[in-house]
């Protein structure tokens, strides 16, 4: 199994408490979604990290490791990512796509002029943005929505883009 099969999905964070409790930052969008993308493995995928308990605590994933019972056992594990291995992810339908999968596409208009290439994917609370890095190394953001994107061809990493004016000026 390569790194490019499996999926960075949370990292261990700081202990909670004395009985093998350990904080953990979820990188996906929901503890449900979390929740249900088990097994979990080490970055080589040569460990599987197996949990007695995942639950919110105060809005924040707290996860007990199987027969790691004190936080100096856990201790071990912060700033440990968390990974799955991508092909157990359920199927998107035609108008959805996972993050991963459109960092790196290349961003051009209708008229096949390239604007960039997609760096992340951001929300600061008013939609889904696309950081793009353009061919000046310059940074801008684009709305990811009807208006703005045209198409997004996963397979061949390419997104057409028709910025409204003064977005990428």
């Amino acid at each position: 199994m390569t790194n490019s099969e499996l999926l960075h999905v949370g990292t261990f964070g700081r202990p909670q408490g004395l009985k093998g409790h350990i904080k953990i930052i979820m990188h996906t969008s929901n503890f449900d979604s979390f929740k249900s993308l088990a097994p979990y493995f080490n970055e080589n995928k040569d460990f599987v990290y197996e949990f007695d308990k995942l639950d919110l605590m105060n809005g924040k994933l707290v996860g007990q490791i199987k027969n790691c019972l004190s936080r100096n056992c856990v201790e071990k594990f912060y700033g440990k990512k968390i990974f799955i291995e991508k092909n157990k992810l359920s199927k998107t339908n035609d108008n959805q796509h996972y993050v991963f999968d459109l960092v790196g596409c290349t961003v051009k208009t209708s008229k096949n002029i390239i604007l960039g290439k997609v760096i992340s994917i951001n929300n600061f609370g008013a939609g889904e943005l696309m950081n793009v890095k353009n061919t000046e190394g310059k940074y801008f953001y684009l709305p990811i929505n009807s208006e703005n994107i045209l198409s997004i061809d996963v397979k061949n990493k390419n997104i057409i883009a028709n910025p409204l004016k003064g977005l990428i000026d």
